[in-house]
């Protein structure tokens, strides 16, 4: 197994080399990183502990001068680092909203799916190894929409270009992918997008790159548009989803799920369709398996050319699902070729990684609680929110390593005070050694409500994230008591 840690690895490591043109604000930057990590859920004031670490924080954050760009870039090139010595790895690409109606009084932040509601929208590259080790995030775009054109665009949807629309951030963030992947000549770096990110353009890019001899990512795009086929003869399939399903069976596979409720929405997003409540059942998914090469039929764009594009399609779909529930079903196009049912399999469980970045926005939304975040303008709440990106990650990377290197030295990646005053609680033994990681994580997780039962597995992130804001307060007492 790859190294998962540099020795002295924590978070204040992330931030070490940021560059914010003034030396007092890129030393105070690790030093509000560390702060909002012991307590990631607290607010910045409560966080930071004091008077003064609480206006210097709010002096990096509000300063013109400092961009989210500037404070992720270090904690970028660290995780290309991470990257670098895993064979492959996958990069998610979502969007999701994060809503600050309740700030009434912030400047510059814009309109949600309402006017009425503002914030903004966080589009984030979220790269992990091919077995879910989180490596870190590559990029992330903060999308704050014009109140003044908000829902006024004179021309319709489909007729605008590309780069007038909000889908081009899914274009960007494969190029930016791509330009990592650049980085890291010895490992397969593959973008996984849900079905918000099948664009044509994207397609294009990687054709352009396989021309050209450029380095480039891979891609697995779930697909979203029922594309006409080029070359469909008089009897096959003239659309995409059909020509699927008619392909030949490569073979049949099964996985668990367990029971979920969730939402769905009836009707187009821009046709103003509801999102209605959906309950999973948990059960043995098993779907047949299907693929084959397409070339879909470029799309009109007005005043360019797109070129025709190559690539590969695979059909995962549940027959016989339980009565009432609709089937699992997915349809992925990726760049990758697939002709056996084991190259098929490969590329349904690179897709399936596309989740760890759904629990990366819960951890960021919940255990972090950036919604909940106050501040004055837009920009500090973008600053504030790359630094939040990475104590989220580092929520999870805390939380894997209990799993997969349960016997390292918990030292690794925690203080002295921090293990040994959370042992003295907890175990009642101020004298008690260096626990393991895996074992660390147990107290932890049992500081944020985790029973730590026989069939309780290891703690999650939510237990996790409720367990280090206890273990803070504890290292502050131990320091005290001790005079450090």
């Amino acid at each position: 197994m790859p190294p998962l840690l540099d020795e002295g690895d924590d978070i204040t490591g992330e931030f070490a080399d940021a560059d914010l043109n003034d030396r007092r604000r890129s030393v105070r930057l690790p030093k509000v990183a560390a702060a909002l990590a012991s307590f990631p859920s607290a607010s910045i004031a409560a966080a930071t502990g004091g008077h003064a670490e609480m206006m210097a924080a709010y002096r990096l954050l509000n300063c013109d001068e400092v961009t989210s760009a500037a404070l992720l870039a270090p904690h970028r090139q660290t995780t290309i680092s991470r990257c670098a010595v895993h064979r492959r790895v996958v990069v998610s690409q979502d969007t999701t909203e994060l809503d600050f109606t309740h700030m009434t009084a912030a400047r510059g932040l814009g309109p949600l799916n309402e006017k009425d509601r503002k914030g903004l929208y966080l589009h984030a590259l979220y790269a992990v190894s091919a077995d879910g080790l989180p490596l870190g995030i590559l990029d992330a775009a903060m999308i704050i929409r014009d109140p003044a054109t908000f829902g006024s665009a004179k021309i319709p949807h489909k007729q605008r270009p590309v780069c007038d629309k909000e889908s081009r951030y899914w274009i960007e963030g494969y190029l930016k992918t791509c330009e990592a992947a650049a980085l890291l000549p010895d490992c397969e770096v593959i973008s996984v997008s849900d079905r918000e990110g099948d664009i044509f353009e994207v397609f294009a890019a990687w054709h352009a790159a396989v021309e050209q001899g450029a380095p480039r990512a891979e891609w697995i795009i779930r697909a979203n548009q029922d594309r006409a086929l080029a070359e469909a003869m008089h009897d096959d399939p003239a659309k995409l989803f059909e020509a699927l399903a008619a392909a030949p069976l490569l073979g049949c596979h099964s996985f668990d799920v367990t029971a979920k409720a969730g939402k769905k929405r009836i009707g187009g997003k821009r046709a103003g369709g509801k999102w209605v409540p959906v309950q999973r059942s948990a059960r043995v998914v098993q779907q047949e398996v299907r693929a084959m090469e397409v070339t879909p039929r470029p799309p009109g764009r007005k005043g360019m050319k797109l070129p025709q594009v190559t690539f590969w399609a695979v059909l995962a779909e549940e027959r016989e699902p339980p009565a009432g529930q609709d089937p699992v079903c997915w349809l992925l196009l990726t760049s990758k070729p697939v002709r056996t049912l084991e190259e098929a399999l490969e590329i349904i469980g690179l897709y399936r990684r596309r989740w760890d970045i759904e629990v990366f926005h819960r951890v960021l939304k919940t255990g972090c609680r950036v919604e909940s975040i106050q501040l004055k303008s837009g920009q500090a709440l973008c600053n504030a929110l790359a630094i939040h990106l990475v104590v989220a990650w580092r929520i999870l990377y805390l939380t894997h390593l209990g799993r997969v290197v349960p016997h390292l030295p918990c030292g690794s990646v925690f203080e002295e005070a921090e293990w040994k005053s959370a042992c003295a609680v907890v175990k009642r033994d101020k004298a008690a050694g260096e626990p393991t990681i895996a074992e660390f994580i147990g107290i932890v997780g049992k500081l944020g409500g985790h029973l730590g039962r026989k069939g309780d597995g290891p703690p999650g992130p939510q237990s996790l994230w409720q367990g280090l804001a206890r273990v803070r307060d504890f290292a502050c007492a131990w320091r005290a008591f001790h005079g450090e």
